[in-house]
């Protein structure tokens, strides 16, 4: 039964991998570099301190007006959402390593199987594959701050930038799909369990202010 759903996340690899073009090599490997995602990850930061939300007020002429407020949040507030984002990136990152080492896969490139048919477009250190750290860690980050700002445009954004970062990882040739889900799936389990942990410790809607 597992030689058969691994000879099927070969075969799927395979087909992935190979949907290549020469712009799509140039996209998929910024999506799959850390670094360019920075402005990101700092933007989250400054969303996690400062509040903004749009405020309608009445004039004299009875007309409404809209501004943009930003607001500091409680420094309680700020240092568990900091600590939580933090421990998120920390436990997806050391554990997915963890796992790495201990299921022992080898990643495509080095693969008796697929080390000469895949197209590998990033360095091919010799290193593990299962479970992906790069699906782990944006999955995570996705899940935690989706619930936390609970914005629909914010969710559908930040978890669409996961997957693309995930597929990223099959089409640079450095991942199995196999290592990409479970990657995933381990990243939303560590970002729910941190979200949990802020409402334990704040015990109130953290990122909106009642009216």
């Amino acid at each position: 039964m597992l030689d058969k759903i691994e000879e099927l996340d070969r075969n799927l690899f395979l087909f992935l991998n190979n949907l290549h073009t020469g712009f799509l090599d140039w996209v998929m490997t910024l999506f799959s570099a850390r670094l360019p995602w920075l402005p990101l990850y700092l933007a989250i930061l400054v969303s996690v301190i400062w509040s903004c939300s749009i405020e309608t007020t009445i004039d004299e002429q009875n007309k409404s007006r809209r501004k943009i407020v930003f607001r500091k949040r409680e420094k309680k507030v700020i240092i568990t959402l900091v600590i939580s984002l933090l421990a998120t990136f920390f436990i997806t990152d050391f554990f997915s390593n963890q796992i790495k080492y201990l299921v022992g896969r080898l990643r495509p490139g080095w693969n008796p199987i697929t080390c000469d048919i895949a197209r590998v477009i990033e360095d091919n250190r010799f290193s593990y594959s299962f479970v992906s750290s790069h699906a782990a860690n944006v999955f995570g980050l996705a899940m935690l701050t989706a619930a936390i700002f609970r914005r629909r445009w914010f969710t559908i954004l930040i978890f669409s930038w996961a997957i693309i970062v995930s597929y990223s990882r099959i089409y640079v040739g450095r991942h199995f799909p196999g290592d990409v889900l479970f990657g995933a799936l381990f990243g939303i389990a560590v970002g729910y369990l941190a979200y949990k942990f802020i409402q334990i410790i704040i015990q109130k809607d953290v990122l909106r202010y009642r009216q």
